[in-house]
C-alpha cells in the first residue's frame, strides 16, 4: 500500500466528510453489529469510529504514522479496537479473524497481487459476501475489482455543507494536492479560495457526494 497521504492526515481528519447516516443503516441491514470487521485504510478513522459505535469489533489497518496517531485519540475509549501499524498487503491479523473487510476510498491504492490473497487469509470461511469497498468519487480509472458479474452495487448520496476551512483542508487532504512548504502550495490555496468565493453562500459552500459501495466475496477479486 502506497503512502500517498503523507503529511495530509491534519488536513484529511478536518476537511474529508463523515460517512451518513444512511451508509451504516444500509451497511447493517446487511452484517449483523457484532461482525469483525478489518479496516484497511482506515486512515483517521472516520467510518471506523461509527463501526465501533454500533457495537462491531474493528481490526484498523493504517501504514501512515500520523494518520495513526489522530486515530489513537480518536478512537482510544473504544475497547472493541485494534490499531495496526500495517498494510493491507500485510496487515498482522490472524489468520481467519474477521468476518468482514471493508475498504473506503483506499483499494485502488493496494497492490492486489498481494492484498486479495492477504484478503483471503484474514477472512473466516464464508460463501457470503466478505468485501466491501466504498468510495467517495476518487480512484476512477483504476481496474475493477471484482470479476464481471460476480458483485452488487449501492449508491448513497448526500449533502454537505462547509466554512472555508473545512473545504480547504478537504482539499488539501487529497493525494494530489500540495502541502505546506511545497512549490505551488500558495497558488494552490488562493484557486481554491477563488471557487469558494465563487459558490459559497452566507459562508457556506454546498457539496453533493455520492458513495459507491461494491459488495462481493474475497474469491472473486481480481488479483
Amino acid at each position: 500500500m502506497q503512502n500517498t497521504h503523507a503529511g495530509k492526515a491534519q488536513s484529511y481528519d478536518l476537511g474529508r466528510p463523515a460517512y451518513p447516516a444512511a451508509f451504516y443503516d444500509w451497511f447493517y441491514d446487511m452484517f449483523c453489529r457484532e461482525a469483525v470487521i478489518a479496516d484497511i485504510g482506515t486512515g483517521t478513522g472516520k467510518v471506523t469510529q461509527g463501526f465501533l459505535e454500533r457495537g462491531s469489533r474493528v481490526f484498523a489497518v493504517e501504514p501512515d504514522e500520523d494518520m495513526r496517531r489522530i486515530l489513537r485519540t480518536k478512537l482510544n475509549g473504544y475497547a472493541n479496537c485494534t490499531v495496526l501499524e500495517t498494510c493491507a498487503e500485510e496487515t498482522g491479523i490472524p489468520t481467519g479473524a474477521v468476518d468482514l473487510i471493508f475498504c473506503g476510498n483506499s483499494y485502488h491504492w493496494f497492490d492486489r497481487t498481494q492484498a486479495v490473497p492477504e484478503f483471503k487469509r484474514i477472512l473466516r470461511e464464508s460463501g457470503r459476501v466478505n468485501v466491501v469497498l466504498a468510495n467517495l468519487g476518487h480512484g476512477a480509472g483504476s481496474p475493477p475489482p471484482f470479476r464481471d458479474g460476480a458483485f452488487e452495487a449501492k449508491e448513497l448520496e448526500f449533502t454537505i455543507y462547509q466554512d472555508w476551512d473545512t473545504f480547504l483542508n478537504g482539499m488539501l487532504s487529497t493525494s494530489f494536492s500540495p502541502n505546506p512548504g511545497d512549490d505551488g502550495y500558495e497558488e494552490y490555496c488562493r484557486s481554491q479560495q477563488q471557487h469558494f468565493e465563487q459558490y459559497s453562500k452566507d459562508g457556506k459552500l454546498k457539496t453533493d457526494f455520492k458513495i459507491t459501495c461494491m459488495m462481493g466475496n474475497a474469491n472473486d477479486l481480481i488479483g
